[in-house]
Parts: structure tokens; C-alpha cells; sequence
């Protein structure tokens, strides 16, 4: 981007909203609410000092093209993606999301991964990325109507901030460990925030977005010490009580650069980093660089139907730079979760195949254990959901256990669901085996104990397995120390 282009003639000249004065001395970490309505901090529309702010039409310094924007991403951490997205359905619900997946995480997600493996971070080794269950959707009918009209970065800018965000609605609290756990990874040198931003109400060539555009800036052009590191009460946005999240504000300053991308489609996305940082980083926050873009909705006065967008905020672990010699050979998503291979099918019989411990079951009587229907019930529907689910969600393809998380979650509850089961089912048959060679109907039939010895056998084989398995790792521990 050459910043010595002449004028385009959707440059802007105009207040951005949000800005704090640059007197303002900020003490730890300010509540937002508090910085940004009291006007001795923050420039309002009527002071007479408030700044007109040149925001620049960054089309003027990007052919739109999947080369050049990657190319500006590295540069300024910011660009127009060309993409034409498959999604028909934005999802915003998050738990339905992780529950039963959505065009968010079969398509969308995908479509993303692609973008950052072969263009945007090509040129690092990539560990991990994270993709939401869920889009953050804003106009009309979304659960989000108001627009982000108030310049703000969301993350912060250090690894503790971020996790601050994570707790500050994560009631199991487990999601800031795992973003801790990901970050400690040997392999990994550096993580990232990126957000995809992009129109969504159907706008085109000839019927562009005008509405309340999103302005971003340059993060080359701000200075640590413009930065007011501000947060949120997290209650207030359907957050848990008591937390803050951390977010940075921004001061005033003549030399930072502002760009937007007038009339976009909804076949462009302004793709911007919101967060980054690496192990090797200054420990003291002061001497931290500024690598997130600020950014705001901002208004062109247009009486244009209100804007409808959506952005998905994705997580990135990185490695280490390529070689040059390394693989230039472009990833690709993996196969949608249907249609199902052969071997597919067949596991999902040979999951299904519980379903013969409940007509051995019911044809059939065991008075002798009055409890064995229950057993062979509640063994065989746990068994079948698991089958289901993972028959669903492909869970035993290469990867697909960290693309559903969720759902390789609730396998492993499952999973004890049936160990304990399991052992209640030694407890019914162990003690009455006899009825293996000499059932009877007074007793116990053929049917039922052979649908109660099955199931009770493999898990005891499993747990002898397990023990086995614990014994042999603690004996090699042993050894090594």
C-alpha cells in the first residue's frame, strides 16, 4: 500500500465516533462505560475541537485479488478477501452450533481455513484453527441490532487480556485453559485473532452496502501509548456477573491512518487481525506493539436500508516460517460430513447391532435377575447414541475430533456412561453364569443373559485392558527416572 497515492474520491472526511482525547491519562484498566460517556474524556459531535478525520478508500491501494490481499494482510493487517461463500444458513446461536453443527461449521469454517492456510498465513506452518460454532450477526432480526459505532480493539493485547475475554462468558471456565493449552504447544510460536467481516444482505455490484460501513486502522500507526486499555461489564452483554472483559479504547492522534472499503458486496470480506502475539513478545505491556486493528462502524449519511453483516472471529495457532524448500502444496477442507463412505455404513451396523440385546431381551424371561431389563435398555440406548453421533459427525475420520469438539465431548461422557454400566452388568451376570448352560424360564433364559454376559464381558475386558495399560506406563515411568 503506498501511502503517497493521490486522493480517491470516496476518501472521507468526517468524526470518527469513540475517540479519546489525547490529555486523557488513563489509570489501569478504565470501564468502558465510563471513558466513552463522559465527555471531558471522549469527543462528542458537538465539540467545536472535534477532530475531522481523513479516512482513506483503501480500494484505491488494492486491486481485489486473492495475491494482493494477502500481500496487504501482511503489510498492514488488514485487506479485501475476494470470496464467494456456499453458506446459506448464518447461525447465531452457538450452543445449537456445538450441538447439532451448522452451515457455520461444515461450510463456512472450511471455506475460512482455506483462506488463511494457502494466502493469508501462507507462509507459516499452521498448528491450529479454531472456528466458532456461530456467526456475530448485526442489523434488523439479528440478535445483535446495534452496529460497533465507537472506535474499540476487542481483545486486548496481551495473552492474559485475551483470556480474560474467554472467562468473562465462559461459565465452565475450561476455555481459557485449552487457549492456554493450545499457546504451550512446543510447536506453536504465535497465535492470532482474525475477523471475517462481511455484508450478508444481499448486496451486489449495482446494490452495494452503504450503510454504516466499517472503517479500520492501521496498526502501524498507533502508538502504545494512544492505546486506553479499557473492559466492559461482561454481565451487561450477557456475560457472567462480577466480570470485565479487556478491550482497548483509543486516543487521539494525528498520525494514525484510517482506510474503509466503500460499496462492498457480498461477495467481499474485510478480513482484519483483532488480536496477535508471540512467545518471543515484550513481557512489560507498555513496550507491547500494536498489532490489532481499531476499528468502528462509521456513518457516510446515506438513507440506505440499515446494514445487514456478519463477522466470525477465528483463532489461530502458528509455527514456525516455511523453508523455502518446504511443501507449497495447497490445503484442502476435508469432505462434507455426507454422504458417508462404505466402511461408515458398517460401523454405524455394527453400532446398531445393541439393538439385538433388546428382542433377545423381551422374547424372553430372566425372573431370576429382576433388574435385567434395565440393564439391557439403558446399555443399549447409550450404545446406539454413540453410534449416532458418530456416525453423524464422521468422528472417526483423520481430524474430525477437533473439528467437534463438542461432540467427541459428549462420546467420552458416553463412553463412561457405559464403563459404569458396564460394571453394573458384572455384578447382574458374574454371579449367575450358571445360567449360560443351564437356562430355563424359572431361572433365566438363553436371550437375556447372553444380552446382560455380551456387553458385561467387553467391558471387563476393557478394564483389565486399562489397568494393564496404567501398570505398564508407571513401570516405564519408573524406569526413565
Amino acid at each position: 500500500m503506498d501511502e503517497e497515492d493521490p486522493s480517491s474520491p470516496k476518501d472521507l472526511h468526517i468524526h470518527i465516533p469513540g475517540l479519546i482525547r489525547p490529555e486523557f491519562i488513563p489509570d489501569n484498566r478504565q470501564i468502558a462505560e465510563k471513558v466513552t460517556s463522559h465527555t471531558q474524556y471522549e469527543y462528542t459531535k458537538e465539540d467545536e475541537d472535534n477532530p475531522t478525520i481523513k479516512v482513506k478508500d483503501a480500494r484505491a491501494y488494492q486491486d481485489i485479488t486473492e495475491e494482493k490481499a494477502a500481500s496487504l494482510f501482511n503489510q498492514k493487517g488488514f485487506c479485501l478477501f475476494p470470496q464467494i461463500t456456499k453458506v446459506k444458513q448464518w447461525n447465531e446461536d452457538y450452543i445449537k452450533g456445538m450441538i447439532c453443527g451448522s452451515d457455520i461449521t461444515s461450510i463456512y469454517a472450511p471455506e475460512l481455513e482455506g483462506i488463511i492456510r494457502n494466502h493469508l498465513l501462507a507462509q507459516y506452518n499452521i498448528i491450529s484453527v479454531d472456528c466458532p460454532p456461530a456467526i456475530l450477526r448485526r442489523g434488523p432480526g439479528s440478535k445483535n441490532s446495534f452496529y460497533g459505532s465507537g472506535v474499540h480493539q476487542d481483545f486486548g493485547i496481551t495473552l492474559q487480556d485475551y483470556k480474560n475475554n474467554i472467562d468473562a462468558y465462559d461459565r465452565s471456565g475450561q476455555g481459557s485453559k485449552a487457549c492456554q493449552k493450545k499457546f504451550d504447544n512446543k510447536e506453536v510460536e504465535g497465535m492470532m485473532v482474525i475477523n471475517f467481516w462481511r455484508p450478508v444482505g444481499g448486496y451486489t455490484r449495482a446494490n452495494p452496502l452503504l450503510n454504516k460501513p466499517l472503517a479500520v486502522c492501521d496498526p502501524k500507526s498507533v502508538k502504545n501509548s494512544d492505546t486506553v486499555h479499557t473492559g466492559l461489564d461482561a454481565h451487561l452483554y450477557g456475560g457472567i456477573k462480577g466480570k470485565t472483559t479487556d478491550q482497548m479504547a483509543l486516543k487521539y492522534n494525528p498520525v494514525q491512518q484510517w482506510f474503509y472499503y466503500p460499496a462492498m458486496n457480498d461477495n467481499e470480506v474485510l478480513v482484519f487481525k483483532q488480536f496477535e502475539i508471540w512467545k518471543d513478545d515484550p513481557k512489560q505491556r507498555e513496550e507491547m506493539p500494536i498489532r490489532g486493528c481499531f476499528h468502528t462502524a462509521i456513518d457516510k449519511s446515506d438513507k440506505t436500508p440499515p446494514r445487514q453483516s456478519t463477522e466470525c472471529r477465528v483463532t489461530v495457532y502458528i509455527g514456525s516460517k516455511k523453508e523455502e524448500d518446504e511443501s507449497t502444496e495447497q490445503w484442502t477442507p476435508p469432505p462434507p460430513l455426507y454422504p458417508k463412505t462404505g466402511e461408515e455404513w458398517c460401523w454405524l451396523m455394527l453400532d446398531l447391532g445393541s439393538i439385538g440385546m433388546i428382542f433377545a431381551a423381551v422374547w424372553s424371561v430372566c425372573p431370576a435377575i429382576p433388574s435385567y431389563l434395565s440393564f439391557i435398555y439403558s446399555f443399549a440406548i447409550v450404545s446406539m447414541i454413540v453410534g449416532l453421533i458418530k456416525f453423524h459427525y464422521s468422528l472417526r475420520r483423520e481430524d474430525r475430533l477437533k473439528r467437534h469438539s463438542f461432540a467427541n465431548c459428549i462420546i467420552q461422557m458416553l463412553g463412561l456412561a457405559q464403563l459404569a454400566l458396564g460394571i453394573w452388568g458384572m455384578a447382574l451376570v458374574f454371579p449367575n453364569l450358571e445360567y449360560l448352560s443351564n437356562p430355563s424360564s424359572d431361572t433365566c433364559e438363553l436371550g437375556p443373559i447372553l444380552a446382560m454376559f455380551i456387553p458385561s464381558i467387553i467391558i471387563a475386558l476393557v478394564i483389565v485392558g486399562l489397568i494393564g495399560f496404567g501398570v505398564y506406563s508407571f513401570i516405564v515411568s519408573k524406569r526413565r527416572r
